[in-house]
């Protein structure tokens, strides 16, 4: 379950127009619970994020060039993982 948390650094555009600025959802997808957990432990004040590769969302972690040859950049709902972790280290430290 996830309750009012604002991933919207990582995830726009979901289907039937729901917000992510303060996204709550009891179903949440692996991506937006990936997001959530992300946003959750850096509001707690986490200095480390331990990823476990093969049980992460890949659609969450990377895009690969053949997503990116099949869905424009405007219209990807995801930011991916990789293309925001050195601003949250640089931002966060």
């Amino acid at each position: 379950c996830v309750s009012s948390v604002n991933i919207s650094p990582f995830i726009g555009n979901l289907p039937f127009g729901k917000t992510t600025d303060c996204f709550s959802s009891v179903d949440a997808s692996g991506s937006t619970s990936q997001a959530s957990n992300i946003i959750e432990a850096i509001e707690m004040g986490a200095t480390t994020l331990l990823v476990d590769e093969d049980t992460c969302a890949t659609n969450f972690m990377i895009r690969d060039d053949k997503m990116m040859e099949l869905v424009a950049k405007d219209k990807e709902p995801i930011t991916p993982f990789v293309r925001k972790v050195r601003s949250l280290y640089n931002e966060k430290g």
